[in-house]
């Protein structure tokens, strides 16, 4: 599996969600009316979440107890705590996998079997953090964009296998950047 690849796939989709979240949901005015002014977003969302399974985004990867790395790619490496039985609240899941940028907790991928887990984590996030934003188009995807933190739960019928991603834009944007540019240049 190609992680930098999700978890960038997963930023471009939730921004997109972003954009959808904070448009107004009033119809056109016609040429007979006058112009609408702008109002509040349709959607709103809680403030940021500030970590992700009590690691608060940017810790550094030596200062998590137990935490092992399974794999690296550039500034990227991606982590396990060996011996953890993987949960979301009292959800069982597969795997949660930790992404670190620049040595940085950054985000996190979970991965999970059948529909009534899906059901069941749609329900835990929707408690926490209100109804999702929905992606045009067929499909159970739904995100939560969260000021700096995005969170993505996808699900893949035909596997019966879905996925939830929590991503810290700002620290794991470095880690998206095209080969061959420097930190400083990913910086707005």
């Amino acid at each position: 599996m190609n992680r930098p690849i999700l978890f960038l796939a997963t930023a471009l989709l939730l921004a997109l969600c972003a954009r959808q979240a904070t448009a107004t949901e009033q119809p056109a005015a016609t040429a007979a009316e006058t112009p609408r002014t702008e109002g509040p977003p349709a959607v709103t969302f809680p403030l940021s979440p500030k970590s992700f399974h009590g690691i608060e985004w940017g810790t550094r990867l030596g200062d998590v107890k137990d935490m092992t790395v399974v794999e690296k790619n550039g500034p990227a490496a991606y982590a396990k705590i060996p011996g953890m039985s993987p949960r979301l609240g009292d959800i069982p899941v597969n795997e949660v996998v930790y992404a670190f940028c620049n040595d940085r907790f950054a985000g996190s991928m979970t991965t999970f079997q059948g529909k009534d887990r899906l059901a069941a984590i749609r329900d835990l996030l929707t408690r926490r953090y209100g109804q999702p934003v929905k992606p045009d188009g067929p499909g159970e995807s739904a995100g939560w964009p969260l000021g700096n933190v995005l969170i993505m739960l996808e699900f893949d019928d035909l596997l019966n296998a879905g996925t939830l991603n929590y991503v810290h834009v700002p620290e794991y944007a470095p880690c998206t950047a095209p080969a061959g540019t420097s930190p400083s240049q990913t910086k707005p």
